[in-house]
């Protein structure tokens, strides 16, 4: 099992690096040279953080063909299983997907050696999953619950909610 948001998490830190190996390639192919017309780059930078950020606010609301929120409250409650110590693992074991990094790598490079500029396109998929992590962040604190993922081995993408363990005292001790 898989926690929705080390997923989330994950699959950004996959799709970043994967952006820097295209602009890496586009630099070293076309020379690191400035873009030549640098104001329509910070308005398509601005479109993107604007447009993702309505898209993050519409998952967030109970919307039909939007919400993220509908889809964590139907998810199936787990009683009896401890999921919380893979929780505490993420950031030592598994911070970053090496089949995304792959994928997203393959499709980059050879389309920002084409068109340069198609190098940031990732950025957009990471910006995405960085606002679905805050969603689930959010609705995770909000209710007292951790969102899984891969609770069936079949359908990965069926989400499970489990409580929130007890948080720990300041000698990492779990309290009385």
């Amino acid at each position: 099992m898989d926690r929705l948001v080390h997923h989330e998490l994950r699959a950004v830190v996959s799709v970043l690096a994967a952006a820097a190996v295209a602009l890496t390639a586009v630099g070293l192919a076309r020379g690191f040279s400035p873009p030549s017309e640098p104001g329509r780059l910070g308005l398509y930078a601005a479109a993107v953080v604007a447009s993702i950020g309505v898209w993050t606010l519409l998952k967030a609301t109970r919307i039909k063909w939007f919400s993220d929120v509908r889809d964590f409250e139907k998810a199936v409650r787990l009683d009896g299983t401890d999921p919380a110590p893979a929780a505490e693992r993420f950031l030592r074991d598994r911070p970053f997907s090496p089949r995304m990094f792959v994928l997203y790598t393959l499709f980059a490079v050879p389309l920002a050696l084409w068109e340069p500029w198609t190098a940031v396109i990732c950025l957009w998929s990471a910006l995405d999953w960085l606002g679905q992590a805050a969603v689930a962040a959010h609705w995770e604190r909000r209710h007292g619950l951790l969102l899984w993922r891969g609770h069936v081995d079949g359908r990965p993408w069926e989400l499970s909610v489990s409580r929130r363990p007890p948080t720990r005292t300041a000698t990492g001790a779990r309290p009385a």
